[in-house]
């Protein structure tokens, strides 16, 4: 068998070679895959520094402009906003944010002439729901009929958030925007985007009297009705204390727990009578707003029932008693520390104990 010995080599030195061969390639198309990486990421690097260059040009001729008012940058400007929307689009969000008055005004209509707010319009109608939420938000700088006619369309849009900030927007720029059964319909979903209080908030501002009516109907959700109410005290209307006040018997716990929030937020002396009835209220989430509003009003004549709720049968609500009594300054203080000194390891000693050891931790 003289032959083997031979074929085996050959054998063995072809083989060595196909390995040697596919080692070659593996490292060259290493080396290819490493040379077009490392070219793509400095094409990378180049494109970045070459857009943040721009963006500082562009952000210094806006900033100029807005206090010269040539008209010579003007034209620069309508020029490098036409050709680079996108970039001058985020950059405009963020000189709207600190141009304020006339230079804003001037700056928008600058915009608004290069194409801006055709571009934020067209995302809007047929955006994915990140740029159609942006373009929402951004029309607030571009007040006009088209910006009107698009928000109300986008008021209908199938996502929650760009519905809700369409309504603001739209709100803000003084439409006549009703609660239509389809808007309150999504508003009052108890899993609704939290975009709600924006969306109340801004027709507090706006449209005080359309809130009212949703607010004082007891046919609309809870939900609708409660945010609403928050977000008329918060504007602090007048007739606002008789409107909370017209709200304290509701049969609704949810109302209850509003009613007394807002007499907490709103300070007024003649929520006195309210607070303290809600002291006593066979829910325990209202005697605990109750008891928060007795700390943030500072009502002394109500810490006698405070320290009797540091024996609710709600842990929250005994701790909430337990903190307003601490807000009263040193007559809660005191009281606090009298029941540790007496009440010792009892239900009552351990909630004094535990409110002053957390008001210590804050100090």
């Amino acid at each position: 068998m003289p032959g083997s010995g031979g074929r085996t080599f050959r054998a063995s030195h072809v083989f060595l070679t196909l390995i040697w061969e596919i080692s070659l390639g593996l490292a060259a198309l290493s080396l290819a895959t490493m040379t077009v990486l490392v070219g793509l990421r400095l094409k990378s690097v180049g494109r970045l520094r070459d857009e943040a260059q721009r963006r500082e040009t562009l952000l210094g001729l806006m900033l100029e402009w807005t206090e010269t008012g040539y008209a010579s940058q003007a034209a620069a400007i309508t020029e490098a906003l036409s050709r680079d929307q996108k970039l001058a689009t985020d950059l405009l969000v963020e000189v709207f944010e600190i141009v304020r008055g006339e230079g804003q005004q001037r700056l928008a209509a600058l915009a608004e002439a290069a194409g801006i707010g055709d571009r934020l319009r067209r995302e809007l109608a047929t955006g994915p729901v990140r740029n159609r939420l942006a373009a929402a938000e951004g029309l607030a700088w571009f007040p006009s009929a088209a910006t009107s006619q698009a928000l109300g369309k986008a008021v209908l849009d199938r996502h929650d958030d760009v519905s809700f900030t369409a309504a603001t927007t739209l709100s803000a720029h003084g439409s006549d925007l009703i609660f239509d059964t389809a808007l309150i319909a999504r508003l009052a979903q108890a899993n609704s985007s939290r975009r709600i209080e924006l969306v109340l908030a801004q027709f507090a501002q706006t449209r005080p009297e359309a809130l009212l009516d949703l607010v004082v109907d007891p046919r609309q959700s809870d939900r609708i009705r409660t945010a609403g109410l928050d977000a008329l005290t918060q504007t602090g209307i007048e007739g606002i204390l008789e409107l909370i006040l017209s709200l304290e018997h509701a049969p609704s716990t949810d109302m209850r727990v509003a009613v007394a929030r807002n007499l907490g937020s709103l300070g007024h002396p003649d929520g006195y009578g309210t607070i303290a009835r809600y002291l006593s209220d066979e829910r325990w989430e209202v005697r605990c707003k109750a008891a928060e509003a007795v700390g943030r009003v500072g009502l002394l004549e109500l810490g006698p029932q405070l320290c009797d709720l540091l024996l609710d049968d709600n842990w929250w609500v005994r701790h909430r008693a337990g903190e307003a009594l601490a807000r009263l300054g040193d007559f809660g203080i005191g009281a606090l520390q009298e029941m540790v000194a007496l009440a010792g390891q009892t239900t009552l000693g351990q909630t004094a104990e535990h409110v002053l050891a957390e008001r210590k931790r804050r100090a």
